[in-house]
């Protein structure tokens, strides 16, 4: 009969319980705000802060359709808005929105060992994507909590066309790479990408950043939105717009929907890119009201069920491991 004794029984929890945990910290959709990295609130309102960067809201996602060697990776956009001044000039473009762009990364992952450019679209593309309808008396969709995929406001064939032909110039680049892709992007829209950067023909307004230049961002605050919470954060960019302080202001620039292109280059020296591959991931602040505490509640239900899953799994296993002592 095989023996046990406390401490490897202890060991054995242990093991289980880390394995559970694990599983959960993992980000378990295509694109989530605070709630989702169990960021703190201000009363009603998201917060998160990053560095010396504080957010009313985020947005984080995987890396669009990405191939098994980047699953590891995702992309955050934090929006930061100056708080509201009455007055006379309240309809004037003096209100700053400042968005912040990041490359969620493995715990040892170093951007040396990276190569190839992101490409940020800071015009949004004129589909939006769908959300919850607004409760009470209000009609409509609520913007803030709206989420989906680049495939639900930009045509896939213009995804295809985009991705495709940055793999195919970041192939040919010979190391200058940001700058092909800075020339590609000045061309003119192409008929599958009608709408890509709102109306016009087109891409917009973009920045273009070298993967080899993001700056790690040290993790010392009470929220850190990236799933798992051992991942690294790298700034990519930042940008700022000046709008009025009207609500709609408000939901149309915190709220914007961002396309970001990645373009991963295989380098001799990396662990993590096998060969040249692009992404498109479209980021956007998600905001949820946190549902109610009521226990005939959906979400109190789930999390009951998970809870008893976890306790119960424990259950068993300690039952089976005393039922062999």
């Amino acid at each position: 009969m095989i023996q046990f004794n406390p401490s490897t029984l202890t060991v054995l929890l242990a093991l289980f319980l880390s394995h559970a945990v694990a599983d959960d910290a993992k980000l378990s959709s295509n694109l989530v705000g605070c709630n989702e990295v169990s960021c703190p609130k201000e009363g009603a309102d998201d917060r998160c802060t990053v560095g010396n960067n504080t957010f009313m809201g985020i947005g984080l996602s995987h890396l669009a359709d990405a191939p098994s060697y980047l699953s590891d990776f995702a992309l955050l956009k934090g929006v930061n808005v100056s708080a509201p001044l009455g007055g006379k000039n309240n309809d004037k473009p003096r209100r700053p929105f400042r968005s912040f762009y990041y490359l969620g990364a493995p715990s040892d992952a170093e951007a040396k060992d990276l190569s190839g450019c992101v490409v940020v679209f800071h015009d949004p593309p004129s589909k939006k994507f769908k959300g919850p309808k607004l409760q009470g008396k209000h009609n409509g969709t609520d913007t803030r909590a709206a989420s989906g995929t680049c495939s639900d406001v930009i045509d896939k064939k213009c995804i295809k066309m985009i991705t495709d032909r940055a793999t195919e110039l970041a192939d040919q680049a010979n190391g200058e790479v940001c700058e092909e892709l800075n020339r590609e992007f000045k061309k003119n829209l192409p008929d599958e990408c009608d709408g890509f950067g709102g109306n016009g023909r087109s891409f917009g307004e973009f920045s273009v950043k070298s993967l080899g230049n993001l700056t790690s961002i040290p993790n010392s605050t009470d929220c850190w939105p990236v799933m798992p919470k051992s991942d690294q954060l790298l700034g990519i960019m930042s940008s700022t717009y000046l709008r009025n302080y009207s609500a709609d202001a408000l939901i149309d620039e915190a709220y914007k929907i961002t396309p970001i292109l990645t373009v991963f280059v295989g380098k001799d020296n990396s662990s993590f890119v096998n060969e040249t591959s692009s992404q498109m991931t479209c980021l956007k602040v998600v905001t949820e009201d946190n549902p109610d505490d009521d226990k005939d509640s959906d979400k109190s239900s789930a999390l009951r069920m998970k809870a008893s899953g976890l306790v119960g799994g424990i259950a068993v296993l300690v039952a089976g491991i005393f039922a062999i002592l």
